[in-house]
């Protein structure tokens, strides 16, 4: 009878012992899992870099490193840069949930504003425009941020007015979004083409609506050298009228001397009129726009033609005048480059 007591309680104090550490495996995954999932993105970095150089683990020169998957490639993750919203994306492809709790990702957080990371994706959020560089070693993903001007000898922003759900003028079932996009996709031709070290930033080359937040803070965040808003105008009635030609407004509450708003304004009305042909309308304020009060940089907001005249609403839909628009604003750019802007 003792001995069988023996036995049992042998027994019981094994599944005690195996119970308690269970628990304690699972406590210490599990808090390990609550803990990272209450952190903030940046404060899962901060921790897990730290960690890393406890244990001599985290000696590499670039500002983040997440290890891939085995035999995972370079070409096969996918990056993905919203300079709009100064937003990169890396989608790690078919990996697990818990993927970052494994493979935690390393670095600093220097320019970093937010970090998310999910499901294979690390969604990074910077203070200003950036563009990522990346490198694969020994199985790991290195990324460094370089700015524009690092890569390029000149920067400029170009936006097409309105998008989205904000058609701008509507005559005769034509939309002004729809004009002004096709006049920039026709200059991101020729700007393409450009051999010279031009880093090029459009706040849209598809039909959305970024907000005037986004468009104006673009030419800042980037470091731009100009920023140029590309629109058609209209009669203040909205009606059809004989009114006619070209203008381009500027911020006169800024400092008209050497590359300013006004000079960059009045070479845009010079080239844009000589291509097209059309009337000169002379440069007009424009510190009432909302991306023109707010830009950083100079910016001139050119307004090709007037929707609510027959003859040059049958222009701005041409696609051959178009491309006489994007000419001029592209000879503009040229010109404002080589003055020194």
């Amino acid at each position: 009878m003792e001995r069988k007591i023996l036995k049992t309680s042998s027994i019981l104090l094994v599944i005690t012992i195996a119970v308690a550490m269970g628990l304690k495996y699972y406590s210490n995954t599990y808090g390990k899992e609550m803990q990272q999932e209450q952190m903030s993105g940046l404060k899962m970095l901060a921790y897990n870099t730290e960690q890393a150089e406890m244990s001599d683990e985290a000696e590499f020169e670039q500002q983040l490193c997440i290890e891939l998957p085995q035999g995972m490639e370079l070409d096969e993750v996918i990056i993905e840069n919203d300079y709009v919203k100064q937003l990169i994306t890396i989608q790690i492809p078919d990996v697990a949930d818990n993927y970052f709790l494994e493979h935690p990702l390393l670095g600093r957080s220097n320019n970093i504003n937010d970090l998310y990371m999910a499901n294979g994706r690390i969604e990074i959020t910077m203070d200003a425009v950036y563009e990522p560089e990346c490198t694969l070693e020994d199985g790991r993903l290195y990324l460094d941020f370089l700015q524009p001007q690092d890569i390029y000898d000149k920067v400029i922003v170009i936006d097409a007015g309105h998008g989205g759900g904000a058609p701008g003028a509507i005559k005769q079932g034509i939309m002004e979004k729809d004009i002004n996009l096709a006049i920039v996709k026709e200059l991101k031709e020729l700007l393409d083409k450009n051999d010279r070290n031009i880093g090029v930033y459009y706040t849209r080359t598809e039909d959305v609506n970024p907000t005037f937040e986004q468009r104006a803070q673009l030419g800042g965040k980037a470091g731009a050298n100009l920023f140029i808003s590309v629109h058609s105008n209209s009669t203040v009635d909205g009606l059809m009228s004989s009114y006619n030609g070209t203008e381009v407004m500027y911020d006169e509450l800024k400092s008209e001397e050497g590359f300013s708003s006004k000079r960059l304004a009045q070479i845009c009305l010079e080239e844009a009129t000589a291509s097209m042909g059309s009337k000169n309308n002379g440069v007009t304020y424009g510190n009432s726009i909302y991306i023109i009060r707010n830009s950083e940089v100079p910016v001139a907001l050119i307004e090709v033609g007037f929707m609510t005249n027959q003859q040059e609403l049958n222009k701005l839909t041409s696609q051959d005048y178009q491309k006489k628009a994007a000419q001029g604003i592209y000879s503009a750019i040229m010109r404002a480059l080589d003055e020194g802007f």
